[in-house]
């Protein structure tokens, strides 16, 4: 499978970082450790650009489901795993990049002042898959590690490469918290514009800063808010409507709103062998074909709740496979959005985990004039699957919900509220605080 991308690697300059010097058996010695520059043309998203690696999962270790957030020198650890196509094993290596509270651009800061030791490491756990049509090499790894840790809070992207910095194979958002007093507290109601009563979720925040010191609360505390894994219809709060004490409260604020959306689609592909629910057609063509139930628009249709996973997967071969990271098999899997005519307004995207969250070529669907509809296909290992459609209007950047799944505000949604601090002329923002609330779960 070949994954197109209009972008193109920098050329990555190799510096000679400040000398790392410490004292063994009374000895100072000297190491000279390369600093990895990639410069502001690698997009700060989760990105595959190697087209022989499937399945990136990057999660808080011993949770599948998790988001990859974990504290400051904590011990906790992320947990790196993807698969590659390709028959002979291949050296992988990660870094890491400090990101802006917006992700819009690296931090001003140099890699010494956010890395505790090499700047670099290796990804050296493998397995080879067994029994599968599709043979693959399955990789894994951990961050941080005893040679490489991060040193402050904050966003960061976590940048895969195989051998050399030039040849980039994924990036992914990860994020540090640091251990903090600051607790963001919140409730999901019914917007209260009457207009959208019906069809978006409120969010009413407030950030306790429980005697954590700041001089200038507009300027130096920032609160951005995600709703399920999407980073495109992210919002990124003003200021509070009212400070009381070491409060913040941006409660009662009708722009703090989202598309309340509808319940996650989903398919099961634990079994190449029966067609569960939503699989009309499973058949053999050189590689497992899985052909979905056509896709009808839910926008007039009537709320319906359904048990999802707010649009993330976990891989699973149920056929026997004692470890499913190398015993379960790939196929490729046949989405079709029944469409009267080509959109000249716009394009649709399959959205979810699957697709890495992203509104990009790899999740862009195509229309086919034969069929009247929009299709997909995507190249997926065995496992349970959410996903949704998206509409994205021509030069926006977020994706509309509503325009084929529909928008109902009893609809479950979880959402992440991240509180950023940049104190008056530091050159990076901190993470000082992650909570997570759900629109049904009070």
């Amino acid at each position: 499978m070949r994954i197109k991308t209009k972008f193109r690697f920098p050329n990555p300059l190799l510096q000679m970082d400040r000398a790392l010097a410490y004292l063994r058996n009374g000895l100072a010695i000297v190491f000279f450790i390369p600093l990895l520059v990639f410069g502001d043309e690698l997009p700060n998203k989760n990105a595959v650009y190697d087209p022989d690696i499937h399945t990136v999962q990057v999660y808080k270790q011993e949770f599948e489901l998790s988001d990859p957030i974990i504290q400051l020198h904590s011990g906790e650890k992320i947990a790196i795993s993807f698969d590659d196509a390709t028959p002979t094993i291949r050296r992988f290596k990660y870094t890491i990049r400090h990101c802006r509270f917006d992700w819009s651009s690296p931090s001003d800061i140099a890699p010494m002042d956010y890395i505790e030791g090499f700047r670099e490491e290796n990804i050296d756990q493998f397995e080879y898959s067994y029994n599968t049509t599709v043979p693959y090499i399955h990789y894994s790894g951990f961050f941080p590690t005893s040679n490489m840790q991060p040193g402050i809070s904050g966003n960061y992207l976590l940048i895969v490469y195989e051998e050399e910095p030039y040849r980039i194979v994924f990036t992914w958002r990860i994020m540090v918290v640091e251990v903090s007093p600051v607790v963001a507290t919140g409730t999901v109601s019914q917007s209260s514009r009457m207009e959208d009563h019906l069809t978006r979720q409120q969010v009413d925040v407030v950030v306790k800063m429980n005697g954590f010191s700041v001089v200038d609360i507009p300027r130096e505390i920032k609160v951005g808010i995600r709703q399920n894994g999407r980073y495109d219809n992210a919002l990124l709060l003003g200021k509070p409507r009212f400070v009381r004490g070491d409060e913040l409260d941006y409660r009662f604020d009708e722009t703090i709103a989202f598309d309340a959306g509808n319940q996650f689609r989903s398919f099961d592909i634990k079994s190449l062998k029966y067609q569960s629910e939503r699989i009309a057609r499973i058949r053999f063509d050189s590689a497992n074909q899985v052909t979905l139930v056509n896709d009808l628009p839910r926008t007039f249709r009537q709320y319906v709740f359904e048990e999802d996973l707010n649009g993330k997967f976990y891989i699973k071969n149920e056929e026997y496979a004692e470890n499913s990271d190398t015993e379960a098999d790939y196929a490729w899997v046949h989405f079709f959005l029944p469409y009267p005519v080509l959109s000249t307004t716009g394009q649709f995207f399959v959205n979810g985990e699957l697709t890495y969250w992203e509104l990009d070529d790899h999740s862009r669907m195509l229309f086919n004039f034969d069929k009247k509809g929009y299709e997909l296909k995507l190249f997926l290992k065995q496992g349970y699957y959410n996903y949704q459609y998206l509409f994205k209007e021509n030069n926006e950047k977020t994706g509309d919900v509503g325009f084929i799944e529909g928008n109902h505000w009893e609809t479950e949604n979880d959402y992440a509220i991240f509180t950023y601090y940049c104190e008056t002329g530091s050159l990076y923002d901190r993470l000082i605080a992650v909570n997570f609330i759900n629109s049904v779960q009070k």
